[in-house]
């Protein structure tokens, strides 16, 4: 039997949005035919936000903002809050399309750098996107050493600071050895004094930048190859938000007809992109440290009773302080993800969820924890946070299954999970010890809606393969 022979040819809209500071050398505007090197720069977790304040605070936007002008155009977008630059990079790649489309840059001649965050984000965005960069410069981060393999070819100087207790030394030091395992042209700069902010030190040395300059891809690392016009063809509406260097706003609109993706189905509560009417909800950081250590203090009695058996020491501010950089650092690295849990009118914090054991590959899976204050409980908050916090693994992060783990005889929090889509699937003996004894805990999951949705289309409701 001859196959029939078919060709697609239709669209898909997806909408970005993305704030982004623009900073053009000096002489841009004298020199309208030059071709000028870019330099991309993607923040740390402070930086994060809705407000572009915080992004010109540290790296090499804050550099920029000294007057400190430099033969590169700079361009710095803005990570939204409680997400990580592994779920961005279409944003980011299509600011950088609008600024090589509006602008005079050079192909060839496109740097990527970052600090914390923005460093594991480098290694993530280059390793994905090597054909997009001439050069890399992660400050102060990490990254798998799986990449090195594909980047063996990609020129990168790594900075880090020795005395360094939110991301350690070592996180550098293991991505530099795989590199020049791999054969790739690395240098490990390591500042013996410095701390985590050792970016200061990097960003104001010249040397930085001739080194940029020292490469360029030849051919031009650009844009991807056209797909071949038998397959897809992905139309994307960017509408990204642009501030200047001299303070004026400006927005950029390409539309195009085409066929929107479809959303997940909505859920029960109202949800906000920072959590929801009651709630705020966003990712761990460093100023959270005296709030979650009077958090966990207040409700040591109560937490005993649910959560794996903790030392004295967890109680102190060390600890506390250590465990906040432990979540940073495992958030970067697409490992875990802990969100902070505040009464939005109050701002008081008042419990948290975690996101665990993040799986990739052929899992996308992780498993979900979560605690409530006290004073809070019954009042549906947690199922409101852990509403918001599965919709941004499904949507954001997309994970593909979250599991969990109940004790059977706290039927509150049974309840919270089934209410958020959980259902159960059996009973694991003896398997935590808590307050001092072995327990079971029943197992629950929810599967992300539209993988279901795509599997029934593909496999029927059965969702076993169809014989051919």
């Amino acid at each position: 039997m001859k196959g029939e022979e078919l060709r697609i040819d239709t669209q898909i809209l997806k909408r970005i949005r993305m704030n982004y500071l623009l900073y053009l050398p000096p002489g841009y505007q004298a020199e309208s035919d030059k071709k000028w090197p870019l330099i991309l720069y993607l923040h740390g977790a402070g930086g994060s936000g809705t407000m572009l304040d915080a992004v010109r605070k540290e790296g090499l936007p804050a550099r920029m903002e000294s007057g400190a002008g430099l033969p590169f155009v700079v361009v710095a977008p803005q990570c939204p809050l409680g997400v990580f630059w592994n779920t961005r990079e279409d944003e980011v790649l299509a600011i950088l399309d609008e600024v090589a489309d509006n602008r005079n840059i050079d192909p060839s001649r496109v740097y990527l750098t970052g600090f914390s965050m923005g460093a594991y984000g480098v290694w993530q965005m280059a390793s994905h996107h090597s054909y997009r960069f001439a050069a890399i410069a992660p400050v102060s981060g990490g990254g798998d050493p799986a990449y090195a393999r594909r980047l063996r070819d990609m020129p990168a100087w790594i900075f880090h600071g020795k005395e360094d207790r939110v991301i350690r030394v070592s996180e550098s030091e293991k991505i530099a050895e795989a590199m020049r395992e791999a054969g790739a042209e690395v240098e490990l700069t390591i500042y013996p004094e410095a701390g985590h902010d050792c970016w200061k030190k990097v960003y104001a040395n010249d040397a930085l930048y001739r080194w940029f300059l020292e490469h360029s891809a030849i051919p031009p690392r650009s844009r991807k190859p056209e797909p071949n016009r038998t397959e897809e063809e992905h139309v994307e509406e960017t509408i990204v938000h642009k501030e200047s260097r001299n303070g004026e706003d400006e927005k950029s609109e390409k539309a195009a007809e085409a066929i929107p993706i479809d959303s997940a189905a909505p859920m029960p509560s109202r949800l906000y992109e920072d959590g929801t009417e009651r709630l705020r909800i966003e990712s761990v950081k460093e100023d959270d440290i005296d709030d979650l250590l009077a958090h966990e203090i207040k409700n040591k009695a109560f937490f005993r009773r649910y959560a794996a058996t903790r030392e004295e020491t967890f109680y102190t501010r060390e600890e506390q302080a250590a465990r906040v950089r432990r979540a940073m650092t495992a958030a970067a690295a697409d490992q875990r993800y802990q969100f902070l849990v505040r009464d939005r009118e109050t701002g008081l914090l008042i419990g948290g969820v975690d996101l665990m054991g993040v799986a990739r590959g052929s899992l996308q899976s992780a498993w979900i924890g979560y605690s409530l204050d006290q004073d809070y409980n019954g009042r549906g908050y947690m199922t409101e946070a852990v509403r918001f916090v599965v919709r941004h693994a499904f949507e954001i992060l997309a994970l593909h299954r979250i599991e969990a783990g109940v004790m059977p005889h706290n039927a509150a929090s049974l309840r919270v999970l089934e209410k958020a889509g959980f259902e159960r699937e059996g009973l694991s003996r003896r398997n935590v010890k808590i307050d001092g004894r072995w327990r079971d805990h029943v197992l629950l999951a929810v599967i992300n809606p539209k993988d279901l949705a795509e599997e029934e289309r593909l496999y029927g409701s059965g969702g076993e393969e169809k014989d051919e």
